[in-house]
């Protein structure tokens, strides 16, 4: 009976914990914009989405329609630190598969970020820009799309397409981590409103000339599934299934 109730607190210690660590993730699930010198602000913008269970980080500049950099990868909360899996980085491939621990602490929308890189410790601040509060927010991966007219399952390997939702941004990433390449990324702000889901983009690596384009689509989320429809920036229709993760 005693190693019974052992066993029933240490797991009630776990669940407990669990919550905890889930409470804390959830805290830092939305937006975030990097502060920056009024020099550099000027130039580029480096905004950070957290939907568990992963993060983007991109820095862009839509005046210039430049896009700079990106990386990301899945996520884990530890007590106020974020372990961070690298799963892509468009600057330096042999970043991916590397893991950071990442000590983070909310204060009044700011988020102190503080890792150690190659034996240097380097602190960020990011302001809040949003929270993840859409009935959209969430990772989203790419499982179903519309073939000749029906809809087909779509194998899933290595190669991933996540799109990351938080209140008022999106973000798609197409990458393999395996492989380690990296295929695109595009981002921007989002609008949902009867149904439709609009985005307007603010950056997109494989064609800066589509920055400041709207793409409205229609949306309805069962369960864990995104049904996605609408007509492509070509005009073909299109109808996607993404799945939570």
């Amino acid at each position: 009976m005693e190693k019974v109730l052992v066993l029933l607190m240490s797991l009630l210690m776990i669940s407990s914990s669990e919550s905890e660590n889930s409470k804390k993730l959830s805290a830092l699930e939305g937006a975030w914009e990097m502060e920056l010198g009024v020099d550099q602000a000027a130039k580029m913008r480096t905004v950070m989405t957290i939907q568990s269970p992963y993060v983007f980080i991109s820095t862009f500049n839509v005046e210039t329609k430049e896009f700079f950099n990106a990386q990301g990868g899945m996520i884990e909360m530890l007590g106020n630190t974020l372990k961070y899996v690298v799963e892509f980085h468009t600057e330096d491939s042999n970043e991916i598969g590397k893991s950071y621990e990442i000590i983070t602490e909310i204060n009044r929308n700011k988020l102190s970020a503080t890792i150690e890189v190659m034996g240097e410790r380097q602190t960020v601040t990011y302001s809040r820009i949003d929270a993840g509060n859409s009935d959209l927010a969430g990772s989203w991966r790419i499982t179903d799309r519309m073939r000749d007219g029906e809809m087909q399952a779509m194998r899933l390997g290595s190669r991933k397409t996540i799109k990351m939702i938080t209140g008022t941004r999106f973000q798609w990433v197409a990458f393999d981590p395996e492989s380690k390449s990296f295929s695109g990324t595009g981002g921007g702000t989002i609008k949902l409103e009867n149904g439709e889901y609009t985005e307007h983009i603010e950056f997109f690596s494989r064609n800066p000339d589509r920055v400041g384009a709207n793409l409205t689509f229609n949306y309805e989320v069962d369960g864990n599934k995104w049904i996605h429809s609408g007509l492509s920036s070509s005009g073909s229709p299109i109808k996607e299934i993404w799945t939570r993760q």
